[in-house]
């Protein structure tokens, strides 16, 4: 199938909105699926088709001649479907009127009248679309909602000029009745005490009611993780509108699950892991998990952490975790046993933060991985101390597969802040993605990253596993895992005190499920503190062949350096995108 005269909508888009289907020598062979046959039918049935999505996206005027057909030797058809799309409607004008009397600004607040500015798809001087205008009228429902009118109606009312290919829209708001907040009930809870559930409401009875309260709150029950249901309803009065009582219907989860899984990646080679959870230990919202791993990078991982929601205030909590584990990198092998006190902060569903307080015993198996004479390294028995601080930020959508949105992660780590410990030090690592969403199955994608570490003793010496490497499925691919920077006279990487990253993708939906991906990535690592080289970058690109599943892309990276002496080729299988 073809299509010819369609600028505003590539083929893959159109191809989705009808039921005629091309055969390919994948499906019929492979596949064994039988090819389609041509029908008059059915064709005429996907023009309707075709003609209601583009006047839903604002070309109410599209046209379709009759196809055009081409034979071939194999009695196949290549049909081409022909399209006027001619001009869209464009919005000219948009106007709010509430209560048949009151203008949009004399009815809400200043931020909900932000919000509808800032986040109203249609536009003065955009086309319009369907789609856009029922988001729109939600919006303006949930903005008077906030505010107390819990029963407000958005209707609109669109006058089109088909001369000048023109909208004019009038939205008529109904605010309704001032309503308050009534009686909270809660049940379901059989386990955690109603006095910890109550903690994590945002409204009080007589508050005025608010829509995103309700969400809010909803969100904060939910994230206790006691519970697989976490369900507000609002159950209004007959005898009294202006007061809404609240229902909190809650499903617990079980007080044991387990989970378990295996693996294969080309860096870790075979990997399985275990975990147990118990809900409700030491307090009835707290959590215990027990889990084990292993793999080629990681002998062995013991770890136990106990989870308190809701510390000191409903959206913080805090982690206490001791672990054992070995290591095994390219240039270096630890033995580790330690533990970590951690402070969540949650402050919104995109901002989080932590401060963690950790202690180690390291045990370094291999002490030539530095550049420095060996007798000036101390024991390869060390001990740290210290507190890392961090920030991130994180708005992408879809949250598995972005396309649109970006991210920010801060963190700094200091090693004998407050009390002496081995080699002190600090690192500091900062990281930016951003997406871009150019059209329909294409994304654009960036990441960079920026990292130093520095020793504050004097000595210059970061110890191994705090030093930072570069190449690997999430670095510059074009090399093994931490095979790209400094190495000894043996060749095994030595890593280094500054790192300096960036990668660009671009990422094409062949198919809704299918994605290619072409990138190009270039970084390097260097032996000194604050030392970056721009003329000295490692640069690689490749291809990337993802498939789309419920947690995430699935795939495998081929890649290999440019302007680069070494040209082997790297293959790098992920779950996830690499960024």
């Amino acid at each position: 199938m073809k299509f010819k005269g369609n600028s505003a909508f590539n083929n893959l888009k159109l191809k989705e909105q009808i039921s005629l289907e091309p055969t390919s020598f994948f499906k019929e062979k492979i596949l064994k699926k039988d090819a389609s046959y041509y029908s008059k039918n059915i064709y005429e049935d996907d023009v309707q088709r075709l003609i209601r999505f583009y006047q839903h996206e604002g070309y109410l005027n599209v046209q379709f001649a009759p196809p055009s057909f081409e034979i071939t030797k194999k009695n196949k058809v290549i049909l081409t479907f022909n399209i006027n799309e001619k001009a869209p409607i464009i919005v000219k004008s948009i106007d709010y009127l509430v209560d048949s009397t009151k203008q949009l600004s004399q009815a809400l607040p200043r931020k909900e009248l932000r919000n509808i500015r800032l986040q109203s798809n249609l536009r003065e001087e955009n086309i319009f679309k369907d789609e856009w205008c029922l988001q729109d009228q939600q919006l303006i429902i949930n903005q008077f909602n906030d505010i107390g009118y819990a029963f407000a109606n958005a209707d609109f009312d669109i006058s089109v000029d088909t001369t000048s290919n023109s909208a004019d829209i009038l939205w008529l708001v109904d605010k309704g009745t001032l309503t308050h907040f009534g009686k909270t009930t809660i049940t379901g809870n059989n386990r955690v005490s109603e006095k910890n559930i109550r903690k994590q409401l945002i409204f009080e009875e007589g508050d005025v009611w608010s829509k995103s309260d309700i969400d809010l709150t909803q969100k904060r029950i939910f994230n206790l993780g006691m519970f697989r249901v976490s369900s507000l309803k609002t159950s209004p009065l007959k005898e009294e509108r202006d007061t809404l009582p609240i229902q909190v219907i809650l499903k617990e989860a079980p007080k044991y699950t387990t989970r378990f899984g295996v693996g294969y990646g080309r860096e870790d080679k075979f990997r399985v892991f275990g975990e147990v959870q118990r809900l409700g230990f030491i307090t009835d919202i707290g959590r215990l998990n027990v889990s084990a791993k292993h793999s080629a990078l990681e002998p062995y991982n013991f770890d136990l952490k106990f989870t308190q929601p809701a510390i000191l205030f409903p959206i913080n909590s805090i982690i206490i975790n001791p672990y054992i584990q070995k290591q095994n990198e390219p240039g270096y092998s630890v033995e580790k046993e330690g533990f970590n006190f951690t402070f969540l902060q949650n402050f919104s569903d995109n901002f989080n933060s932590n401060i963690n307080f950790f202690f180690e015993d390291v045990t370094l198996d291999t002490t030539n991985i530095s550049s420095y004479d060996p007798s000036q390294l101390p024991e390869s028995v060390y001990l740290k101390s210290g507190i890392s601080v961090g920030f991130s930020f994180f708005n992408g959508e879809p949250k598995l597969n972005p396309i649109n949105g970006h991210s920010i992660a801060i963190n700094i780590k200091t090693n004998g802040l407050y009390i002496t410990r081995d080699m002190p030090f600090y690192r500091s690592l900062l990281e930016y993605k951003r997406y871009w969403g150019l059209n329909y199955g294409l994304t654009l994608a960036f990441k960079g990253k920026l990292g130093t570490a520095k020793a504050t003793d004097g000595s210059d010496i970061v110890p191994a596993e705090e030093r930072f490497y570069a190449g690997g499925a999430h670095s510059v691919r074009g090399w093994s895992r931490a095979n790209l920077g400094p190495k000894n006279a043996n060749g095994t990487p030595i890593g280094g005190k500054s790192l300096l990253e960036g990668s660009f993708e671009a990422r094409v939906n062949i198919t809704p499920k299918l994605i290619i991906a072409t990138f190009i990535d270039a970084g390097n690592v260097w032996e000194p503190s604050f030392h970056y080289r721009l003329n000295d970058l490692g640069y690689a690109s490749g291809l990337g062949i993802r498939y789309d599943t419920p947690i995430g892309p699935a795939g495998i990276d081929f890649a290999r350096p440019i302007f680069n002496a070494e040209k082997r080729w790297q293959i790098h299988f992920n779950i996830g995108h690499p960024f």
